[in-house]
């Protein structure tokens, strides 16, 4: 491995020469006798960082190099964790220390810094800063600003990281404010020292010095902004500034003229807000589209009820499919469009149908999405009930009244008179319709169809006459009569007249009437033949007459 020499230069006391260590002593010869000279100290080597003098030694291999006297007081280049790459880096900032741009920006910051107002103890290039750990560092330039203490630092080449840091940590420890004099520095630019230097500083402010006849700097800033789409986007802006518009973060121990921190918190706080507003405007658009959408799709779908109505031999099988599938939007949407209660089209409908609408009217009644009121009268205090029986063209009345009944329909007193009328020929019916019409009142939707069923309408019909000893929706005349013809006609369903029979003492008062025994001899036949029950019919009683159950 090669020999390296950890100093890459130094200065020559007497002639003020920078020398490249490994250029001047290359030739063993000449190191010879430059080592003669420097034993007659008609030679002195000066350490270009501490301004230290340096000791000339001779490796076992005659390799000439300088080192620093063992009792030489601290210097960067005597710490031997620095890298040779380091060392490498931090020679070439030395040299450039002593370059005549450097030489001549210190001294004139330093000069024209002692005419400015409020500063005093301007130092240039002299001063050495001492921290408890015995480390120091000499700013190319030091002052006092009022009450702040600021060192100047002038970059002209390339620095390491560990040199920036070095810096700055040791004049933050300090209470120090570090201003780095950057020449020729591109505060866009993407070099290892630009960023470095650009990600150490968080107020995004850079300085060059400015060359005029009173002190000044020029200042690059950055600036946030947002676009047209509230994006963050930053734009950098420069300005010469005077040391009195500095400020001073003391929380970072830094200084900037524009505050990027406060720039940057505000614009945020614009984004954040204008980000509300765009986001209510997304969600009203997206809203507006949903409710053209939906606009769309209703207008559609009723279009599509019109048209499935006007068939031959319509089926509504799709629209319920589509219409269950609805969210809750679309229903919404669509019953603000219907308004079936509020345009009276139910009494219409009733008024004005035939038997071969009767899909249709299944369709709205039996969709229990759609609004609907069956309950409700016009003005004229009619109500659907009225329509359905005043409606010629419909023959299966129970048939359309069932879809009512399913759908909540109500029969009340005043209805009485109109079913009353309608079987103004036919007591017998009228008096089961109003007892089956009743009793839907209280009969659950899905129970509805075995109570309109025929024989279930008349063993109702005979279990409301033993329960009120009174025959209700038959011609017939006498109680015998009554029975043999429910046991002959209905004797599936005897077991749940025989309950109501038994409820009152009217099973012996037949008995007892019964003098040819016509009905005991049905009785006991019916008995024998262990014929099996109605069990689609025990549910509809046991919810109307829960009290024979037991």
């Amino acid at each position: 491995m090669a020999f390296e020499r950890s100093i890459k230069s130094a200065i020559i006391k007497e002639t003020g020469e920078i020398i490249q260590s490994d250029d001047y002593f290359k030739n063993k010869q000449n190191g010879d006798e430059i080592r003669t000279e420097y034993n007659r100290s008609n030679i002195t080597f000066l350490c270009l960082e501490c301004k230290q003098k340096l000791s000339l030694s001779k490796s076992n291999k005659r390799t000439f190099y300088l080192k620093h006297f063992p009792n030489s007081e601290y210097c960067e280049l005597k710490e031997e964790s620095l890298s040779i790459r380091e060392q490498e880096v931090y020679n070439e900032i030395l040299i450039a220390k002593e370059s005549p741009r450097h030489i001549f920006l210190k001294n004139k910051i330093g000069e024209l810094l002692k005419e400015t107002k409020d500063v005093s103890e301007v130092k240039i290039d002299q001063y050495f800063i001492f921290n408890d750990k015995g480390e120091k560092r000499r700013p190319d330039v030091y002052c006092k600003y009022l009450d702040k203490e600021i060192v100047f630092e002038i970059q002209l080449s390339n620095l390491s990281q560990k040199y920036i840091l070095g810096r700055h940590d040791f004049y933050k420890a300090k209470g120090m404010y570090l201003i780095w004099i950057l020449d020729n520095f591109d505060v866009e630019g993407n070099t290892t020292t630009e960023l470095d230097i650009k990600y150490l500083f968080k107020h995004q402010n850079y300085f060059r010095f400015r060359d005029a006849s009173n002190f000044r700097l020029n200042c690059k800033f950055k600036q946030t902004h947002l676009n047209a789409i509230n994006q963050f986007y930053d734009k950098w802006n420069e300005v010469d500034i005077t040391l009195d518009k500095l400020q001073f973060d003391e929380r970072n121990n830094e200084v900037y003229f524009y505050n990027f921190l406060k720039n940057k918190n505000e614009v945020q706080v614009i984004q954040k807000r204008n980000q509300i507003v765009l986001e209510k405007t997304r969600k009203e658009k997206e809203e507006q589209k949903e409710q053209d959408r939906i606009a769309y799709e209703i207008h559609n779908f009723i279009q599509a009820i019109g048209n499935e109505k006007e068939k031959y031999k319509p089926n509504f099988n799709r629209l319920k499919k589509k219409l269950n599938n609805y969210e809750e939007a679309e229903i919404e949407f669509l019953n603000q469009k219907l308004k079936l209660d509020e345009r009276g089209k139910l009494f219409i409908w009733f008024e004005k149908s035939s038997e071969s609408d009767y899909d249709f009217l299944r369709f709205i009644l039996g969709s229990y999405d759609i609004d609907l009121d069956v309950n409700k009268t016009n003005k004229s205090g009619q109500n659907v009930f009225y329509y359905l029986f005043n409606n010629d063209e419909i023959y299966q009345k129970e048939k359309f009244l069932k879809l009512l009944f399913r759908r909540g329909f109500k029969f009340e007193k005043k209805d009485h008179s109109i079913l009353k009328d309608y079987f103004k020929d036919s007591y017998d019916n009228f008096q089961r319709s109003n007892l089956v019409f009743e009793l839907a009142n209280n009969t659950p939707k899905w129970l509805i169809d075995t109570l309109f069923e025929y024989k279930s309408q008349r063993v109702l019909c005979v279990i409301e006459s033993c329960l009120n000893k009174k025959i209700v929706g038959f011609k017939i005349k006498g109680w015998i009569a009554l029975f043999n013809y429910a046991i002959h006609n209905f004797s599936e369903y005897w077991e749940y007249i025989e309950k109501a029979l038994k409820s009152n003492n009217l099973f012996d008062e037949m008995i007892a009437i019964d003098k040819k025994g016509t009905f005991q001899n049905k009785l006991k036949k019916h008995n024998n033949s262990q014929l099996e029950h109605n069990r689609d019919f025990n549910d509809l009683f046991q919810h109307l007459y829960p009290e024979l159950c037991h």
